[in-house]
């Protein structure tokens, strides 16, 4: 009997402290996927840019990419963190909000080049910050 009630102490003690914040580990994840749809993004605005790629095409994977780094921000405003994280998550957030609004942009004017040249440029600047971020973690 000692040994079930210590046993449940434990494991409440184990739930306690594993409940409640995401770990390092799934914030760092979480971001990483940001940057990584922000330098897809950019890869598709270049093709965009110089005409490679279809207007349908661009349409209906962009809105994909769009969903994701929206998906991803949710995530990571919904999820209890650490404090100490708190302004690295902001800033993630922050980012994928402005991929996800340069996607769109570029959806709804697909034969702007100039817009795809600017969208590529900031695109691969987003990713790159979003790394420094999950590298930072």
């Amino acid at each position: 009997m000692k040994r079930a009630a210590a046993l449940l102490v434990a494991l409440t003690a184990a739930l306690a402290t594993g409940c409640g914040n995401e770990t390092n580990h799934d914030v760092r994840q979480s971001i990483e996927q940001i940057a990584s749809i922000s330098a897809e993004a950019a890869i598709m605005a270049d093709d965009l840019e110089r005409g490679r790629t279809k207007t349908t095409y661009f349409r209906v994977h962009g809105e994909e990419l769009s969903s994701q780094a929206e998906h991803e921000a949710e995530k990571l405003s919904d999820a209890p963190i650490d404090p100490a994280l708190h302004d690295r998550v902001e800033k993630a957030i922050g980012l994928s909000a402005e991929i996800s609004g340069a996607i769109d942009d570029m959806r709804v004017s697909p034969n702007d080049a100039q817009q795809a040249r600017q969208a590529e440029q900031d695109l691969n600047k987003w990713a790159e910050e979003a790394r420094k971020i999950a590298g930072s973690i």
